[in-house]
């Protein structure tokens, strides 16, 4: 039984170049994930965390090698007030940030 999240053909081909856009293969080999298996078990988290990987790029890896999945940030409970809301964006980590701007995107 395949358990795997990643598209079933990429299993005969192992490495991302061949499957990817050359600037999204890119991205993912200067953050160490060569292989098709490397992305998939980085998915969603630890490809929300690499520097160059930003909502738009995120979204493409995600369709090319993940069809039919959408990861959906979970909504937070707490709105801040606009005025706090840009200081409070300053101080998130990369991944926090990354991933409000998934929700952003994705309401429209």
């Amino acid at each position: 039984m395949n358990t795997s999240t990643a598209h079933p053909s990429f299993h005969a081909a192992s490495t991302l170049k061949g499957v990817l856009p050359p600037h999204l293969w890119r991205v993912l080999a200067r953050n160490g994930i060569t292989t098709i298996e490397q992305a998939a078990e980085s998915y969603p988290e630890k490809l929300l965390q690499m520097p160059s990987v930003g909502p738009r790029t995120f979204r493409k890896i995600e369709e090319s090698l993940f069809p039919g999945k959408r990861y959906a940030p979970a909504q937070e409970q707490y709105m801040a007030p606009q005025a706090d809301l840009d200081q409070a964006t300053k101080a998130l980590p990369f991944f926090r940030r990354t991933q409000n701007a998934l929700r952003r995107h994705d309401l429209k």
